[in-house]
């Protein structure tokens, strides 16, 4: 057997008497059911560019002179607004700056709420969503509706654009490779879950982990416009709902139902630490969300830190500096 005839193969990827023939598309009762095809992941990458693109364009023609024109920038002397959004739109977004910092967390932010909300509008009819062990039933017989399609598609776009960005224009920071780590981690674990149809418990990772990024860019805001109080109340919010999505309902919820619950219900006889036995790659998967859970312990300790130095050592959160590296000084646009 060839390389790739191993590679996908039934054994490495899906469960005793599962076949990719059960995921051809059909016709039921006169309706298309649809089911996730391994080729529409290269729909992310598309995705990821044009998010890229879009968020280029919007720093460059609303956030910069936005900032602009609510005295939060200064432009060169004889500089006008309109080319020096032209001047960061082709070449000036690899420019360090305080406005970079700005406007990666405007655009995030916004990026998280309004998916979060879409989210939520997703999973809120699916099976899932109030007994994450109910996704398991009937496996593989899960046919994606489109909202969910598009949902994974555009997720998977944007943690593209993450991942091209922190190599391209984004503002480097001390945690560079645990960031690069947690994308490159988080797309395997898509892109696995699309092609085995893991996708129910895929969208609760990623509902689960968008929660607490809203917080954590609106803090770094108010952290960027010195407003103390906001900062210290969102900070707050942010460690509470940081702990209880990531550390709490992440673990316990999520990685509980995988390891016990999804063998229970597709494949009784499976074992974990069999690793030759059919099918391979849910042990990949595992072992990604255990990669993604050690990042949030990691970050999670970064948190209490900073908690622990504003209380105890009366450090204002406002004083507190991100762990950028030394090109990150603020720079006049």
């Amino acid at each position: 057997m060839g390389v790739s005839n191993w590679l996908w193969s039934e054994h490495f990827w899906l469960p005793e008497r599962v076949e990719w023939s059960d995921f051809a598309p059909r016709m039921v009762d006169g309706k298309l059911i649809y089911f996730p095809q391994f080729h529409e992941l290269s729909y992310g990458l598309l995705f990821g560019f044009l998010l890229l693109f879009l968020r280029v364009f919007v720093e460059s023609f609303i956030q910069l002179p936005a900032g602009y024109f609510l005295g939060y920038i200064n432009l060169s002397k004889g500089q006008s607004v309109i080319d020096a959004g032209f001047r960061h739109f082709f070449g000036g977004c690899f420019v360090q700056s305080r406005f970079k910092r700005v406007a990666e967390t405007v655009w995030r932010l916004v990026y998280y709420t309004g998916i979060w909300f879409i989210g939520l509008y997703v999973l809120h009819d699916q099976p899932q969503w109030n007994n994450i062990d109910d996704g398991w039933r009937n496996y593989p017989f899960h046919p994606v509706e489109n909202k969910v399609w598009w949902y994974y598609m555009v997720q998977s776009g944007f943690y593209w654009s993450l991942l091209i960005g922190a190599f391209t224009i984004d503002v480097k920071r001390s945690d560079f490779w645990e960031m690069v780590i947690h994308h490159v981690a988080t797309l395997l674990l898509l892109s696995l879950s699309w092609t085995t149809n893991f996708v129910r418990v895929g969208t609760l990772v990623l509902i689960c982990h968008d929660t607490a990024d809203i917080f954590l860019d609106l803090g770094k805001l108010f952290r960027y416009a010195k407003w103390g109080r906001a900062l210290t109340v969102t900070f707050l919010i942010l460690i509470v709902v940081w702990v209880v999505t990531r550390i709490l309902l992440f673990p316990l919820i999520i990685i509980r139902s995988i390891i016990f619950a999804a063998p229970k219900t597709i494949q009784a006889d499976y074992e974990w630490l069999n690793i030759t036995q059919r099918p391979i790659v849910p042990r990949f998967f595992t072992c990604l969300l255990i990669t993604l859970l050690a990042l949030h312990c990691f970050w999670t300790f970064l948190l209490f830190k900073v908690a622990y130095k504003s209380l105890q050592e009366g450090e204002d959160l406002n004083d507190i500096r991100e762990s950028d590296s030394d090109e990150e000084k603020p720079k006049k646009e």
